[in-house]
């Protein structure tokens, strides 16, 4: 692993389990076994570490996203649709998906780092609903942008739920019955 990527996945790691305003720079440097010159050689500041971290659990989301875009256009909507969901959870339930996730939850949370991050996070926000709003416009049943907006609504809400659970939260049975409530409202049962 090169020394920047490094940096990003000890970034990640500490920001996620100590918080961003917790987590020094000289913390950081200690877990990634690298120079604070190194740090601000790739990175401008603090800040600017964030929002290559941010950069990177986006990366994550996109790859999720892209799948609507390279979907097969021959398939039905209610499979792209399927398709699409199956692919969220399954990203969600990766191990090692786990810390961004939090960590992006915690970011959305704290007024500070909302700010700076806001352009990214809007990119993002309008990728999800660009990308539901495909799906959904084939679908005679579905108002695409409302319900594009609830689906990514309850998704955030069951996120948040598994990140930060304690016990075994049983993510894939709800996904299940996340699915089965979809297709029901949306005419598709």
């Amino acid at each position: 692993m090169d020394k920047k990527k490094q940096i990003v996945e000890s970034a990640i790691e500490l920001f996620a389990t100590k918080g961003y305003e917790n987590t020094s720079i000289a913390a950081i440097c200690e877990h990634s076994k690298v120079s604070k010159g190194l740090v601000f050689h790739h990175f401008k500041n603090k800040d600017g570490l964030l929002r290559e971290v941010f950069k990177r659990m986006a990366e994550i989301i996109n790859e999720v996203a892209e799948c609507v875009v390279n979907a097969d256009t021959k398939q039905s909507p209610r499979a792209r649709l399927l398709d699409f969901l199956e692919k969220i959870f399954l990203s969600m339930a990766l191990p090692e998906h786990k810390l961004y996730y939090q960590f992006d939850f915690q970011i959305l949370c704290q007024r500070s780092t909302r700010a700076l991050l806001k352009d990214l996070f809007d990119e993002r926000y309008q990728l999800m609903m660009t990308s539901f709003e495909e799906i959904l416009c084939d679908i005679p049943a579905a108002k695409p942008q409302i319900d594009s907006h609830i689906i990514i609504a309850e998704i955030e809400g069951i996120a948040l739920n598994y990140l930060f659970s304690t016990e075994n939260y049983p993510l894939m049975e709800i996904k299940e019955r996340f699915i089965q409530k979809q297709l029901l409202s949306l005419g598709l049962q």
